[in-house]
């Protein structure tokens, strides 16, 4: 299916990825950024016709390439991003390689401030435009529905922190991995780390009635979600089980 180009603000634009799913939801959203030169911000997925259409329109605008960003390396985001950079022969730019936090990159005359903001993996990050105090904020949130947060490498200490942090930001808008832009930005920020709380809140309930594993205490919490959800609920209640460890209270 065919994508359209959506100008969001001035020189912001989003071109969605044909790749919807339940854990995608409508599908990958790649940003550019800038109108005389252009970032790319999240490629998306190893799919061709989508890399095709993003080099399509950097051709038609005669607007050169000047870098694409990854916000972190799943495939969902980063798949395309190798061979696109290789294609236009333009660097490929990911948290410490060799983004580093508050890194700041100028395009046209806007600037994008790189925020390091670990949880759902740690070397995640957004980026910050502040003026028109614009968050990229590639898996941090999503238009629809939360974000998966899986051990190891998903923590949810660092997720709660980074939710905190940019919330901070007091953002006028939030541009998703996935989903629609979101225009409350600090609300629904504060409503994620609402809904994690409330869910430790549970984790701890179930713990004191003798409770002990992520799947005796998902299949509580979880018990009237479909069994094909149940494998990704214990991997969230682990996540909780490892910040109550850490912090002494399980």
């Amino acid at each position: 299916m065919k994508r359209e180009l959506t100008q969001l603000y001035p020189k912001v634009w989003r071109l969605t990825a044909d790749n919807p799913s339940p854990m995608t939801g409508p599908g990958t959203n790649t940003y550019l950024i800038g109108q005389e030169r252009l970032v790319i911000i999240d490629p998306g997925p190893a799919d061709s016709a989508h890399q095709n259409a993003l080099v399509e329109l950097t051709t038609t605008w005669a607007a050169p390439i000047e870098a694409i960003i990854v916000t972190h390396h799943h495939s969902d985001h980063s798949g395309g991003a190798e061979s696109l950079a290789h294609r236009c022969q333009v660097p490929l730019l990911s948290f410490g390689q060799p983004l580093q936090p508050e890194a700041v990159l100028e395009i046209d005359d806007l600037q994008l401030v790189v925020k390091h903001t670990p949880g759902h993996i740690q070397a995640h990050l957004c980026l910050w435009l502040p003026e028109p105090r614009l968050l990229i904020a590639g898996d941090l949130v999503a238009g629809q529905g939360t974000i998966l947060i899986i051990p190891p490498d998903g923590d949810m200490t660092a997720y709660l922190a980074s939710l905190a942090t940019m919330k901070a930001l007091n953002p006028a808008a939030i541009l998703p991995g996935h989903g629609p832009v979101i225009e409350n930005g600090p609300a629904l920020l504060q409503s994620y780390i609402d809904h994690r709380l409330q869910r430790e809140q549970q984790v701890l309930a179930y713990l004191a009635q003798g409770y002990q594993t992520a799947p005796e205490i998902a299949g509580q919490i979880y018990a009237d979600h479909p069994p094909e959800v149940q494998g990704i609920a214990t991997m969230q209640i682990e996540a909780h089980l490892e910040k109550l460890r850490r912090e002494g209270r399980a």
